[in-house]
């Protein structure tokens, strides 16, 4: 009961963290705006010292400049004016991360694109959490990743252009590195509906598999399985992921209009994609 209560209490303090940084960037709800450390902490009612913490650790990740009169958001190639609060994304979508972790035994995320980076709104990793070097309001770039691909995929060639603009950070030697390689992977990941892949592109041993997500408000989202393991090992995990997208988009209100299935019926459909997918590969399914 104690352990149980211990991840209970540290998985509130991830979330609460994250809606402070929501707050804190929220503050800047102009162009430029430049705001001191006593203003933040009066605007968000939150407490000085952990205004300045975060505003550090912001500064630190790269989403905030610090000058002589005071911070303001970094220079981003697309017009950002405000941080959307995704309380009701991590809301919705909590208990289907923690049963895809259930299932499958690997790392969860759910992150959202700012920038030209991934930003993780959630993760799931039970006791492989250390595996996999990544942390709940953290940051990686989006072309590095399944998470960040999978989201790209959703945006004009000219949008992913101003995005990650022209030099493409390698995080290994897997990493793609130039814009025209980026385009065709986007181009596949169209061809299998959104689902993404990386083979050690992110962290040398690591693989990844991720589908996107929208809300009723048109913004996209995604989110992946990560872990340890091969690459055609994790492919049997798709119909999983993209299941798990569908499902969130559909609780937010983007396939509000589409039938929905009886929750026998998806409960049907869990037990069955369990039992099938040792047999059938993620491009067989798609």
């Amino acid at each position: 009961m104690t352990r149980s209560t211990d991840k209970t209490g540290q998985r509130d303090s991830a979330v609460s963290m994250v809606d402070r940084v929501a707050l804190i960037l929220n503050a800047f709800d102009e162009p430029g705006k430049h705001l001191r450390l006593d203003q933040i902490a009066s605007r968000t009612d939150l407490p000085r010292s952990s205004t300045h913490r975060i505003l550090k650790q912001l500064h630190s990740a790269g989403l905030l400049q610090h000058r002589r009169d005071g911070y303001a958001l970094a220079a981003s190639p697309l017009p950002v004016t405000r941080m959307v609060d995704h309380s009701q994304l991590r809301a919705v979508a909590s208990q289907t991360l923690s049963r895809l972790h259930a299932d499958t035994g690997l790392v969860v995320h759910l992150g959202v694109l700012f920038g030209g980076d991934v930003v993780y709104l959630d993760k799931v990793a039970g006791r492989n959490s250390a595996v996999v070097p990544t942390r709940v309001a953290g940051h990686t770039p989006a072309h590095a990743s399944a998470l960040g691909k999978s989201m790209l995929a959703q945006l004009p060639a000219e949008d992913v252009d101003s995005i990650v603009g022209p030099r493409l950070t390698r995080c290994t030697r897997a990493t793609i590195g130039d814009l025209p390689t980026l385009h065709r992977e986007l181009a596949r990941i169209r061809s299998r509906q959104g689902l993404a892949y990386d083979n050690e592109e992110l962290a040398i041993g690591l693989t990844s598999v991720a589908a996107p997500l929208r809300s009723d408000n048109g913004e996209i989202a995604g989110l992946s399985l990560s872990g340890a393991v091969p690459l055609h090992r994790l492919q049997r995990t798709a119909p999983f992921v993209v299941r798990a997208a569908r499902h969130i988009s559909g609780q937010l209100g983007a396939n509000r209009d589409a039938s929905a299935e009886p929750t026998t019926r998806a409960q049907d459909t869990d037990d069955l994609l369990s039992r099938v997918l040792r047999t059938i590969t993620s491009d067989a399914w798609v």
